[in-house]
């Protein structure tokens, strides 16, 4: 079988994907724990630093203003910030299923 490649700007899209949707409900207490992705998850360095500061903030209102004072290379911080999350919720099991796939080599991740 063939493995699939995967380009790093579509991670990124569906990590972004994720990240709305548990933005939206996880300081609302309406995301089940073992539906969050893990932090190791995320393959790129922007998803992981917004997943960071979506857990690590004490609510969602802290969590937006700490997001709209992140400086990220192929994000749109202000459009994330502006979009709803509530339709995505298959992206965070997306996300940990492609890093298991990733992890056991059936997924690769184009080079930069």
């Amino acid at each position: 079988m063939p493995r699939e490649t995967l380009k790093r700007i579509d991670i990124l899209r569906h990590e972004l994907k994720a990240l709305r949707y548990i933005l939206e409900h996880y300081h609302r207490g309406k995301l089940p724990t073992e539906e969050v992705p893990s932090r190791e998850d995320f393959q790129s360095e922007q998803g992981r630093l917004i997943y960071d500061v979506i857990c690590g903030a004490a609510s969602r209102g802290a969590a937006d203003q700490a997001i709209s004072r992140l400086e990220l290379e192929d994000v749109d911080v202000e459009s994330f910030l502006r979009l709803g999350g509530e339709y995505y919720h298959a992206y965070p099991a997306l996300i940990r299923e492609r890093a298991a796939a990733i992890r056991s080599g059936a997924l690769k991740v184009e080079s930069s």
